[in-house]
């Protein structure tokens, strides 16, 4: 078995428009146009510190409205209003963590969006009952790309870090995998990233594939 550390947005849940939705109604508030949803998504994936202030440089260029830690809690205030709208796993992500769980594969979130909403959506889906740690982004002093967050998830679960791989859907999944020397295996089925990050030591195109490798694994670092 192969201990899995999974990323949450992209990854086991398809969260894009309730996202969007936090982000507009932030926008809003300060008579800002909405942006598409797939400007958003594309601005995901390094914490809802950068979420919110690419957000901004795209939708306030002339800088009228302040970056500071205020706007922060505001948008965590509208998003934890509608981050359960439409958010739901992807398909054969329940199936398959049970299969995991069952089986006795240690598994852990590591979600670069801060802690609390990520607990929460894990409780109000159903997910947190098969992962032996959960973190977020504010849960160690350093978020993904770096490897503390890998590491500190390893520690909760009370395996070898060495031991582990990393999933997710973005290049600073991969990159924090590399930077924990440990292999990092990237979703196709997001629809967040859709580019391939360099260095990919392994592509899954559902979420069956990932079962696999926690199942039967190990997989090899190939960079």
């Amino acid at each position: 078995m192969t201990p899995l550390l999974l990323d949450l947005d992209g990854t086991l849940v398809d969260s894009k428009r309730d996202l969007a939705r936090g982000v507009n109604l932030l926008l809003a508030e300060h008579n800002l146009p909405p942006l598409p949803v797939e400007i958003v998504v594309g601005f995901v994936g390094r914490g809802a510190r950068s979420l919110i202030r690419r957000s901004l440089d795209h939708a306030d260029p002339e800088g009228t409205v302040g970056r500071d830690e205020n706007i922060l809690r505001r948008f965590l205030g509208h998003y934890e209003q509608v981050m359960l709208e439409t958010t739901i796993p992807f398909p054969g992500v329940m199936e398959g963590l049970t299969r995991l769980h069952d089986a006795g594969v240690p598994l852990a979130i590591v979600s670069n969006k801060p802690e609390g909403p990520t607990r929460s959506i894990s409780d109000a889906l159903g997910l947190t009952r098969y992962f032996g740690a959960i973190l977020g982004g504010d849960s160690t002093p350093q978020k993904k790309p770096s490897a503390m967050p890998l590491e500190r998830a390893a520690l909760e679960l009370a395996v070898p870090l060495a031991s582990c791989v990393m999933v997710g859907d973005s290049d600073v999944d991969i990159q924090a995998a590399h930077a924990a020397g440990v292999p990092g295996i990237w979703c196709s089925w997001g629809g967040i990233h859709l580019d391939q990050p360099k260095a990919v030591d392994t592509i899954a195109t559902s979420f069956i594939e990932v079962v696999e490798v926690g199942l039967n694994g190990p997989l090899k670092l190939t960079r």
